[in-house]
């Protein structure tokens, strides 16, 4: 029987506050320190765990808790974060501050407070002294705030090749999805003609086209649809970066832009419309116009009558959820579940909205929260055996 007390409280906590001090801004990674420090805390609590390398620096950890039957569940969780802009931050970003009822800092929700969760948990289960019904695999990943990359080599490493379920512990608040939207990331390029800044006539200057093409995608990303449980497909145009000297007319701009559809017909459909849209924008001032998905991740959508699901819900709502909606967001999940055939699961602390922000937190009460639901699912979903063979609980 997993028991959280208030001891386990105070050590997520803690845990939370030490992974902060960690610095694993991606780029460039640095992952390897806060591996190591989860492998070596997981190691003192009788848990089997190696580091899975990921390149110089960079690994990521999997760990198991042997079960007594076949099959798995994996808690996963990222090392990474994305980089931290110190002069806009009002407190040091990997101090890892506790006031207010807060734990301050780069990391802190996305996602180090979840991981402190899955390190907890793991180590509650490891001191019950009994095996679970079933593997619990902790795979703790590097690099994905980057390509997902920690996430690949964990599932090609083999070892969790028995999963049944996956899940992840990002920021949902304590709410649990049964999914999430998918990931397109699309580069547009604009092409002219650089001309000396004095006789801008004499060049086309790139950046107008570019930045015609922005607002116009952003009005028409307005008119997706939404649907109930899904939300509806999201656009952020990222970067735009074009010219180099104000007395030059810039030559080329390019523009990265992020939609997160709901669906396949979304991604088809934001295709589209930045083709269209490119190619308008270019014409009108005689340039050129190009563009390329760099990254391509479908949704994935769980079945909340699958039987995994129904029992993670059970566990942690305390009913079934017909309508249990995804997450706007993408994570470590497009590595794994749909390559293993696997549901998954997005349920952890704190808040998405703190997540890549200055002055980032994560809400204590929320560690907490995470951390009886999930003990509350192991011990209905995997409950150990006691020495008499009778279910702990």
């Amino acid at each position: 029987m997993v028991e959280v007390d208030q001891r386990a409280r105070q050590e997520t906590v803690r845990l939370t506050q030490d992974l902060v001090r960690i610095r694993t801004e991606n780029p460039p990674g640095g992952e390897e320190e806060a591996a190591r420090y989860a492998r070596d805390f997981l190691t003192r609590a009788g848990v089997e765990a190696t580091l899975v390398p990921l390149e110089g620096g960079r690994s990521s950890v999997l760990a198991r808790i042997p079960g007594r039957e076949a099959g798995s569940v994996v808690l996963c969780g990222h090392l990474d974060t994305v980089r931290a802009e110190e002069g806009s931050w009002t407190v040091p970003p990997f101090d890892g501050r506790l006031a207010s009822g807060r734990v301050h800092g780069r990391g802190a929700a996305d996602m180090k407070g979840g991981v402190a969760v899955l390190l907890e948990i793991a180590k509650l289960l490891a001191a019950s002294g009994h095996p679970p019904a079933r593997s619990v695999v902790l795979a703790l990943t590097a690099d994905e705030e980057g390509t997902y990359r920690g996430a690949r080599s964990i599932r090609e490493s083999h070892g969790i090749d028995d999963a049944r379920l996956l899940v992840v512990a990002e920021p949902t608040e304590g709410k649990v999805y049964v999914g999430q939207k998918g990931e397109l990331w699309i580069e547009a390029v604009f092409t002219g003609k650089g001309a000396h800044g004095a006789v801008p006539h004499e060049g086309v200057n790139s950046i107008l086209p570019a930045c015609e093409f922005s607002l116009a995608l952003a009005e028409a990303a307005k008119e997706f649809p939404e649907e109930p449980g899904r939300g509806k497909t999201s656009l952020n145009v990222g970067v735009l970066n074009g010219g180099w000297r104000p007395n030059v007319v810039p030559e080329k701009t390019r523009v990265e832009l992020d939609f997160r559809p709901i669906s396949q017909e979304d991604e088809r459909r934001a295709i589209r419309l930045v083709e269209e849209l490119g190619e308008r924008a270019a014409k009108r001032v005689g340039a050129t116009f190009s563009s390329r998905v760099t990254s391509a991740y479908p949704p994935i959508s769980s079945d909340p009558r699958h039987p995994e699901v129904r029992e993670f819900l059970a566990a942690v709502v305390g009913k079934d959820e017909k309508n249990a909606g995804i997450a706007p967001y993408c994570t470590d999940a497009v590595e794994i579940a749909p390559q293993l055939g696997i549901p998954a699961i997005l349920y952890g602390p704190g808040s998405i909205a703190q997540a890549h922000r200055p002055n980032e937190t994560v809400e204590v009460d929320s560690l907490w929260e995470v951390l009886d639901g999930l003990a509350r699912y192991v011990n209905r979903a995997l409950p150990p055996r006691g020495a008499s063979g009778e279910h702990a609980g």
